[in-house]
């Protein structure tokens, strides 16, 4: 290109572990960049990952002589394009150094390879489904972004709007101060409503993590029924559950895992939180291994912040309030084990229902992501 940027398609090992890498050495400097998990990272752009089974996807990089400038993940979901009736391009993992023709490559990019599969939009960031992180930081640069979510600088704004893109839907991120003490009427009313409704919170026979396999697989085909009216969303199948089974499975710190069960031991609603752990990912730039994993297991005691990763409802048991055995239960926990804060993770602006359950507590919302579109010239 007449600019000296050149992009080029990922097609090795060692070109996606510079992809993946990108964003750590982008933001090196940035005390509130958190990168991923690096080992999750590859294994989720791995080209034989059972996520892209109805997905075209292709990683590019753009390259100033042999230095990396920017990366971008292209993708098809023909699930989500029959289902919404749409001819969409996702683009995710956008990030870029602060120069307006690197943008314009990557997205030139975009562009040709999305009509030469006969799509009419680029929309993102979106992933390959809703447990891939979404959403362009469009407020709250200054706050450490949770491990599940995207970071980047004010200016990848600016270079979209100069480049036409336009809003569709937003998110919004609240932190969430944990009370000093239980209120004696929610354990009275969770006692109640486990009476009527008949349901409880799931006892483990033990602190193995083996007895959590079967609730864990009945999760997402919960979550499936409990966000499927959500803006773009597209289910788990089920030949991807054993693979975020074993993803999240490691992660999970049993004090913040609320299960709620029926008579018959099926899962009707359940909330996931983990001690977090950016400060051990940003130490060692995501990489759990060799060492990262040691750092990471010591951040799950010291922390003082609960990252909110899952909460759902089945739709049958909407307004059955359920949801209150998960938050004592949760609130009695992080009381105990002394946490100050709560990250509820990305919430639409427009659902009122989840945000309104923060309403009795005292919160602030101190982040804000968008979904960009831009409509393609015929």
């Amino acid at each position: 290109m007449d600019n000296g940027y050149v992009v080029k398609e990922v097609n090795t090992k060692k070109e996606l572990e510079k992809f993946v890498d990108f964003p750590s050495n982008l933001y090196r400097d940035n005390a509130f960049f958190t990168p991923p998990i690096f080992e999750d990272e590859m294994t989720q752009l791995a080209s034989n990952n059972p996520s892209h089974s109805e997905c075209d996807f292709k990683l590019f990089l753009v390259y100033k002589s042999s230095y990396i400038v920017g990366r971008v993940c292209a993708i098809i979901n023909h699930y989500a394009n029959t289902k919404y009736q749409q001819k969409r391009l996702r683009f995710n993992r956008l990030d870029m150094i602060n120069d307006i023709e690197v943008t314009k490559a990557i997205m030139t990019t975009l562009i040709m390879f999305a009509k030469t599969k006969g799509m009419n939009e680029l929309v993102g960031p979106l992933g390959f489904s809703d447990q891939d992180k979404e959403g362009l930081l469009v407020e709250g640069f200054e706050q450490k972004n949770m491990f599940v979510t995207l970071y980047n600088a004010p200016y990848y704004v600016n270079h979209l709007e100069q480049l036409g893109f336009r809003v569709e839907v937003s998110w919004v991120e609240k932190r969430i101060q944990v009370p000093s003490t239980l209120d004696p009427k929610l354990t009275r009313l969770a006692k109640v409503i486990s009476e009527r409704r008949g349901v409880q919170l799931v006892q483990l026979k033990s602190k193995n993590k083996r007895y959590l396999k079967p609730y864990i697989k009945q999760i997402f085909p919960l979550m499936n029924k409990a966000y499927d009216h959500l803006y773009g969303y597209v289910p788990v199948k089920e030949h991807l559950m054993d693979q975020l089974v074993n993803q999240y499975l490691p992660l999970i710190h049993l004090d913040y895992l609320q299960l709620v069960a029926d008579k018959n031991n099926q899962l009707v609603a359940f909330g996931i939180m983990i001690p977090s752990p950016v400060d051990a990912l940003k130490k060692h730039q995501g990489h759990l291994y060799p060492f990262g994993w040691i750092d990471f297991l010591i951040s799950q005691r010291s922390s003082k912040v609960l990252d909110m990763l899952l909460i759902a409802v089945d739709p049958a048991y909407k307004n059955s309030g359920v949801l209150v055995l998960i938050f004592e239960d949760a609130i009695k926990k992080a009381i105990k084990n002394r946490m100050q804060f709560c990250e509820s993770g990305p919430e639409l602006e427009t659902n009122k229902e989840v945000q309104a359950l923060w309403k009795t507590f005292a919160h602030q919302q101190h982040k804000k992501r968008s979904c960009f579109v831009l409509r393609l010239d015929s």
